[in-house]
């Protein structure tokens, strides 16, 4: 379990910390084994980034909002300003929220196992 912040020599997993502000280590949401894993899933440091926006969005909405005492804690608060956050890291980062392949389609009642030649 490491973790690693420097940006006088990015690497990814920098990069990643910096866009999440993830650059405490007394402090840090993730290890940069976590986060390499994360890199290595989503096949780049951005699309890493939005991931891990995600990830802290569906720990937010699940935690419940509490008050001890003098202590009061609002986590659905927090959840629009990670909104927020993960629209504007989409923007910044040009990452789209919607993907598209085409496929070929064939048609059921054909013995077509090949693609057509276009």
């Amino acid at each position: 379990m490491t973790f690693t912040y420097t940006p006088e020599t990015p690497t990814d997993i920098t990069r990643v910390r910096y866009h999440v502000a993830d650059t405490d280590a007394a402090t840090a949401l993730w290890t940069d084994e976590e986060i390499q894993f994360v890199i290595d899933e989503a096949g780049s440091y951005k699309s890493a980034v939005i991931s891990l926006i995600g990830n802290l969005i569906a720990r937010f909405a699940r935690e419940p909002d509490f008050v001890a005492d003098w202590l009061r804690v609002d986590t659905s608060k927090a959840l629009p300003m990670l909104q927020a956050l993960l629209k504007e890291k989409r923007q910044a980062l040009n990452v789209s929220s919607i993907t598209a392949q085409a496929l070929p389609v064939y048609r059921g009642d054909s013995d077509q196992t090949e693609p057509p030649e276009w």
